[in-house]
């Protein structure tokens, strides 16, 4: 299926292409819960709220006390104002990725000059952030792969706060947004063999 190349969207007009009967997916209490928060957020709040304010928004509609943050040691100062943000209204818990120090010659994986010497440590965050009983947890910043593990061993649901993307300011739609930027992902591409 390619919903990106269909020029007529008709699912938004109540004529969808294909007809499931999606609302079975939602009996989970809880899911069904957060489908109305974020509808209510969305609804409320549409283009007047910044992501961090949007994620306070839902997680006070959801009842949550305790935010997790699951970051990226390169962004430890903004990991520090957002949660400073969040602890006015959130018990936070805040792990970095470095955490317990394990090295990548431990785990006999790649290194380079460009990065230290200890590995990033994605499944630790998530059980640490499991031990600390978090309602919500938020990724802020983790590397392409890391953030996958974290999101799959989360014992909660998970909020993607912060995209990594050192080379565009962690703002990976500028890839889309910036012609220069889009040409050189192109000719990278077809350096690679791909079209």
């Amino acid at each position: 299926m390619r919903c990106d190349l269909c020029d007529d969207k008709k699912c938004r007009e109540q004529e969808p292409c294909i007809e499931r009967d999606s609302k079975e997916l939602y009996s989970d209490p809880h899911e069904k819960k957060m489908m109305e928060a974020a509808a209510y957020v969305e609804s409320q709040y549409y283009g007047d709220l910044n992501r961090i304010e949007e994620v306070v928004e839902f997680a006070l509609r959801m009842g949550y006390k305790k935010l997790g943050i699951a970051f990226c040691v390169g962004l430890e100062d903004e990991a520090a104002k957002i949660a400073e943000y969040l602890s006015g209204f959130f018990e936070i818990e805040a792990i970095c990725c470095k955490v317990c120090g394990m090295t990548k010659s431990e785990m006999n994986i790649p290194t380079s000059d460009k990065v230290g010497l200890v590995s990033c440590n994605p499944i630790e965050q998530a059980r640490m952030l499991e031990e600390k009983k978090t309602d919500l947890n938020l990724v802020l910043g983790l590397c392409v792969g890391h953030d996958a593990l974290f999101i799959k061993h989360s014992h909660t649901y998970v909020i993607p706060l912060v995209a990594k993307d050192r080379a565009l300011g962690h703002n990976p739609l500028a890839a889309v947004y910036c012609s220069a930027v889009n040409k050189r992902m192109k000719r990278r591409s077809v350096e690679r063999g791909k079209k």
